[in-house]
């Protein structure tokens, strides 16, 4: 098992968070030593206090996450609006002192490869700078291989390592032919190992669901073993 590793996702509100905590609950459950970590967050704190509460760590938030930014946007854009610039050595120093604490540490990050943290500098060069592989969380649905495809060939564009791909199911609806082809198709195409397609279920949109709960229901159609 390596010591990490950065979740990213193909669009915003993707279910990141949901698959980051997801995992960080299953180690805790084999005994792992889990950290968890959220880099930057726009608009509120939701996402990094739901990772705090599936690995149950006592870290504070502001370690957690390091740059917090209140406008619901890209960061560089909040960043801007805000007349803040973002820190990325305030980010490595909460990094490294989080890796030293934990035995694996998940980092989640703020949409996905191509969003642009400060500048130029984009989610996909925090992945290289942390020296992370990642795991991409995509729609289940249709539209989803355009938007996957892209992100696998823009991260190998950028040299990053794409351990797997997860689908997540976000709106309730009956899942259709999309939905059933296109784990398949993804892995044809990628040749990355699609881990499952996770269904929409209401009670993981809680801000703190039952940890047994999180934690079975992920592992009952992610196929963490693939990767770690």
């Amino acid at each position: 098992m390596q010591n990490g590793i950065f979740i990213t996702g193909t669009d915003t509100e993707i279910g990141k968070t949901v698959i980051a905590g997801g995992l960080a609950a299953w180690l805790k459950q084999r005994d792992v030593h889990v950290g968890v970590m959220k880099p930057i967050s726009s608009g509120d704190d939701a996402d990094a206090r739901f990772l705090k509460h599936a690995a149950q760590v006592d870290d504070a938030l502001t370690l957690i996450n390091p740059i917090r930014l209140q406008s619901p946007l890209a960061p560089s854009v909040a960043a801007r609006i805000e007349d803040r610039k973002i820190d990325i050595g305030a980010i490595n120093t909460a990094f490294q002192a989080l890796r030293k604490e934990y035995e694996f540490l998940v980092v989640e990050g703020a949409g996905g490869l191509a969003v642009p943290i400060q500048g130029d500098f984009l989610v996909a060069h925090l992945i290289a700078h942390l020296k992370l592989p990642m795991l991409i969380v995509a729609r289940a649905g249709l539209g989803t291989l355009n938007h996957t495809l892209l992100t696998v060939a823009f991260a190998r564009q950028a040299n990053l390592e794409v351990a797997g791909i997860v689908l997540n199911a976000i709106p309730p609806k009956v899942t259709g032919l999309a939905e059933q082809t296109n784990p398949e198709e993804i892995h044809r195409l990628t040749d990355v190992p699609v881990l499952g397609v996770l269904p929409y279920e209401e009670r993981l949109s809680e801000p703190e669901p039952e940890l047994a709960f999180l934690s079975g229901f992920v592992n009952e159609y992610i196929d963490w073993e693939q990767v770690f």
